[in-house]
């Protein structure tokens, strides 16, 4: 059986989230204004896209600058195209910041077969803010997940993602269990739904009422295969990413609590008196 070929989806698709090697399939128009940048209206296409500038560390709108391509040539068939071409993107807030890319096109169906800076250290970039908050070992893993999804390895992005949110159960379990009176041997044998239920007043909201992520990370793990969790990624990566900003923000809330509930409690009537 022939194995069905995906659709691109979009060109910032195709640049700033497909891994090296994957073969995707392009319709005759698409492929003309979006690989090279022709219209049969105009003759001509410029095209910008939104998406994540390392070198300026946010995000930003780029204009595409194509490989030209004469009208008049035959290989402009792009239905029978079989060539290695090339492609930049350009920063509209400093034009010699550029990311460039490779890619091969035979018969409509295009491959990316290089880029610079690589799909790893854009990806990474872009969540460094992220990390910076992370727990060392958390940070490593996370840095790890994105870089295996961006060389196409997806079950393997997904046991690091699995095990970022499993420690970030597992600490706030640590840290609550003594005010809560809760016993490590329950917590342990117990399944990860009913650790999420047991937790729920102290952990994320978006944790909680998303907890479904868990099982996709576990099905991932164990059922699926690299190109189905890569399809999957970008939703989990997200996902954590948003998990982690709540949980700073429900950590950072709970320090204030406690510092504002001591204050309160060391009050004496004597001492303001002397005040």
């Amino acid at each position: 059986m022939t194995k069905e070929i995906p659709s691109l989806k979009s060109l910032e698709h195709f640049l700033f989230e497909v891994p090296l090697y994957a073969p995707y399939s392009l319709n005759e128009e698409f492929g003309h204004s979006q690989l090279y940048g022709w219209s049969k209206q105009t003759h001509e296409h410029e095209i910008k896209i939104d998406g994540h500038c390392p070198y300026c560390n946010r995000q930003t709108t780029f204009s595409v600058s194509f490989q030209q391509i004469p009208l008049g040539d035959a290989r402009n068939k792009i239905a029978y195209r079989v060539s290695n071409d090339r492609m930049a993107v350009l920063c509209s807030r400093n034009r010699f910041h550029c990311i460039y890319y490779f890619f091969r096109i035979e018969e409509l169906v295009v491959q990316k077969i290089g880029q610079y800076p690589s799909l790893a250290d854009i990806a990474n970039d872009e969540v460094a803010i992220y990390r910076k908050d992370m727990e060392r070992l958390d940070a490593q893993e996370f840095h790890k997940a994105i870089g295996l999804a961006a060389h196409g390895v997806g079950v393997g992005s997904f046991v690091y993602l699995r095990r970022v949110f499993e420690r970030l159960i597992e600490r706030r379990f640590e840290e609550s269990k003594d005010e809560e009176g809760w016993q490590d041997a329950q917590f342990h044998a117990a399944r990860m739904e009913d650790k999420i239920n047991l937790m729920k007043e102290h952990l994320p909201e978006f944790l909680v009422d998303n907890r479904k992520i868990y099982s996709i990370l576990s099905v991932g793990v164990h059922a699926l295969d690299d190109k189905t969790c890569l399809s999957w990624f970008d939703a989990m990566k997200q996902s954590i990413i948003i998990i982690l900003e709540d949980d700073k923000k429900k950590k950072d809330e709970l320090k204030r609590r406690k510092i504002f509930a001591g204050a309160i409690a060391n009050f004496s009537p004597n001492d303001a008196a002397k005040s």
